[in-house]
């Protein structure tokens, strides 16, 4: 609906109007109003003008209204009242304690530290609308570069222009082998104990972070034997407690082992991966820093590590 037709007024206008409705009397009205009459009546004559109406019928003994001027008394709270609600919500959205927030994730980022998060964010900011996108990282970054996710979470993100990463925290890997592997009597592992192991791996082409995976065994000194690749890490854990294979995994993957999965930490220095907040650059939502806010406090409250920038271009080195 077009409203261009209206003559400007302001909001001040409708108040002198109401006070006089309320009152049925200029005099009364100024003297609420802490005002002179003329001018009352002025503000009141400029308003019929730019409404195009008559709203008081007036006469020497009294003061009516009139059909239009009733119908706009019982307007007058109503846009009041819109106005305090816009206004309640404009600074309710700019602190970041409503709005809505699109999260991309990949399943292994659900495990851990995440829906702790959630939980406390839901909590906090129950009038926040969070809705949790599960697609692979490429879909994550198609989704964030069409604004149709504000952050994504995983892995291994690609440096691309537009776009800022955080790094959230780090894990360890950890080998996950079956409960009957001659190796899980062993408190801990070497990567090079692997070197003749069948493998169960992600596919080394649907994410960085499977080609992490692979690469950390090239640099421990052996190319892995692949047996089978797949997409989920439900996949990955039932294939592994069928002796398929071992896998790499990071630390937090624990919490999904079935009973014939055992994880065994890596020694003598297990590899490290972060987890990252991918966002647009410059255009972090207020809900957003709420958010990360959250995973901050977590991190510090439970002494989850973070990684260093000399990490971060360690990690990435693995792809130059």
């Amino acid at each position: 609906m077009a409203y261009n037709h209206l003559k400007p007024f302001d909001l001040r206008t409708l108040r002198y109007f109401l006070v006089v409705a309320e009152e049925l009397h200029f005099g009364r009205a100024a003297v609420r109003l802490n005002m002179s009459q003329p001018p009352l009546s002025q503000q009141i004559r400029q308003l019929e003008d730019r409404l195009d109406v008559v709203l008081f019928k007036r006469s020497h003994h009294n003061v009516e209204l009139t059909a239009a001027g009733l119908a706009l008394k019982e307007q007058v709270p109503l846009i009041f009242q819109q106005l305090e609600k816009a206004v309640v919500t404009t600074r309710m959205t700019a602190a970041g304690s409503i709005g809505r927030l699109d999260i991309g994730v990949i399943s292994s980022s659900l495990v851990g530290i995440i829906p702790r998060a959630l939980d406390i964010f839901t909590s906090r900011y129950p009038d926040v609308d969070w809705q949790l996108h599960e697609l692979t990282p490429a879909l994550q970054i198609q989704g964030l570069l069409e604004r149709r996710i504000d952050v994504c979470l995983f892995r291994m993100p690609p440096h691309q222009d537009g776009l800022h990463r955080e790094i959230i925290m780090k894990e360890a890997l950890m080998v996950a082998m079956p409960r009957s592997h001659p190796l899980a009597s062993q408190n801990s592992v070497s990567l090079m104990q692997l070197k003749d192991q069948p493998f169960v791996m992600f596919g080394l082409h649907q994410s960085r972070f499977a080609d992490f995976l692979y690469q950390c065994c090239v640099k421990a000194g052996f190319t892995p034997t692949i047996r089978q690749q797949v997409v989920e890490v439900q996949s990955l854990l039932s294939l592994v407690g069928a002796n398929i294979g071992v896998a790499l995994l990071p630390a937090s993957m624990r919490q999904l082992a079935q009973p014939e999965v055992v994880f065994k930490p890596i020694h003598p220095s297990p590899p490290e991966i972060p987890l990252y907040a991918t966002y647009r650059a410059g255009d972090m939502s207020p809900t957003l820093k709420r958010f990360l806010a959250i995973i901050s406090e977590l991190i510090s409250e439970h002494r989850i590590n973070t990684v260093s920038d000399e990490t971060d271009r360690r990690i990435q080195s693995v792809f130059e």
